[in-house]
Parts: C-alpha cells; structure tokens; sequence
C-alpha cells in the first residue's frame, strides 16, 4: 500500500513539473456595437443580453483556459471601448498585450469596412513581441452582409486567423479565445526553441574555439 501511495506523489509532482502554465494578456477591440461584451460574458458565464450596455473607457476579466492535459494558461482579457471618442483611451490598453480578437459585426458592412483602420493603430502601440490576432466575426444569427468567404479572405490576407461567432446562440465562442491562446503559446515555444539554439550554437562555437587556439600554439620539436 504505502509504494502505491509513494508511486502516485511521485507522478503527480513529475506531472506538475512538466505542466506549462502562460500568463497572457488578451484584448478585445473593434467598433462599438459589435459585440465583444457580449462574446466576453459568453465566454465566461454562458450569459447572453439582449441589452447590453455599450462599454465606456474598458474593463477586464480572468479566465484559466486549458489547452490540453499539460498546458494551460491564465487569460487576462480586456474588453475596450470601440466609440471612437474613447479611441484615445483605448490605446493604453493595447501595451504588452500578447493577443488581440479584433471583432466585426458581419451584418454591419461598416464595421468589416472599418478593420483596416484598427489594424493600423496596432503598430503603433507596445503590443508584446509574440502577439497574435484573430478575426472575429459576430451576429451570425441574424442577416449578414458580409459573406464567410470574404471575411476569410481578408483574414488571410493580413495574416490572421478567422472565425464566426453568435454570442446571442453561444455558437463558437470559445473558438476565439482557444484560437488566439493556442497562436500566442505556439510563437512563444517557437521563439523559445530559436533561443535555444543561438544559445547552443554559441557555445559549441566558443568551446570549438578554446581547443583550435590550443592546437594552433603546439609546435613541432
């Protein structure tokens, strides 16, 4: 009994050393109205307003994703304000951010149209090296008038993942937060493992280096 009991501490404290936990920053940004309120409190209470308020200046919340049985991390996630008279605040929210789920509305044309402007305020703030974005496209339970297949589109073009989702039927909603966590740990092991390698490469240089200067003093007799 007490090897069994032994053996089992002994997995678990193996498991917990090799269990990756991330700390991560996340931000929600896009025109007001689109719904990231909406898709946050999905995502964390399964709740669902038809009213919601509009959000003014921002505010935040924490949610520990598990990405599978040896990773997991804890999402700090901001819900910003997309009026455009609350742009200037908004900006502050974008520092060390390490992903962003940048949102429209697919039955607004307006606010699909208005990705662009968005994606150019990003460089321009100090977003954590090895961010990531996701396209977010929400309401897809009423009429759209943006199609799937442009939207995708657009995504690839700029480099970003796609996804669609109706925080009124909770359709998807995890998709996004799963989406942009999994590219963030997936750069930063990347980024990482390249390291590693600088590391590891010089110092087998430094190291080859100390024995040819010994072999290049050896004289013949």
């Amino acid at each position: 009994m007490s090897r069994n009991h032994d053996s089992n501490i002994s997995n678990k404290s193996d498991d917990a050393l090799n269990h990756k936990f991330y700390k991560l920053k996340i931000i929600l940004i896009g025109d007001s109205g689109v719904g990231k309120t909406s898709l946050l409190c999905r995502f964390l209470d399964k709740n669902f307003s038809i009213n919601q308020p509009c959000t003014v200046n921002a505010d935040f919340k924490i949610k520990t994703l598990n990405i599978d049985s040896s990773t997991s991390a804890e999402l700090i996630i901001w819900d910003t304000c997309g009026q455009e008279k609350y742009r200037s605040l908004t900006k502050q929210f974008y520092k060390d951010a390490h992903g962003i789920i940048l949102m429209f509305d697919v039955c607004d044309k307006r606010s699909f149209e208005n990705l662009n402007k968005w994606l150019e305020e990003i460089p321009k703030n100090n977003v954590n090296e090895n961010f990531s974005i996701v396209l977010c496209g929400n309401k897809i339970d009423l009429n759209r008038n943006v199609s799937y297949e442009e939207a995708s589109i657009f995504a690839k073009n700029k480099d970003m993942s796609y996804c669609e989702t109706s925080s009124k039927n909770g359709i998807n909603i995890d998709v996004a937060f799963e989406k942009v966590t999994k590219d963030i740990i997936e750069k930063i092991k990347r980024k990482n493992k390249f390291e590693e390698e600088i590391r590891d490469n010089t110092s087998l240089n430094t190291s080859t280096k100390g024995v040819r200067g010994v072999k290049g003093d050896m004289k013949c007799c």
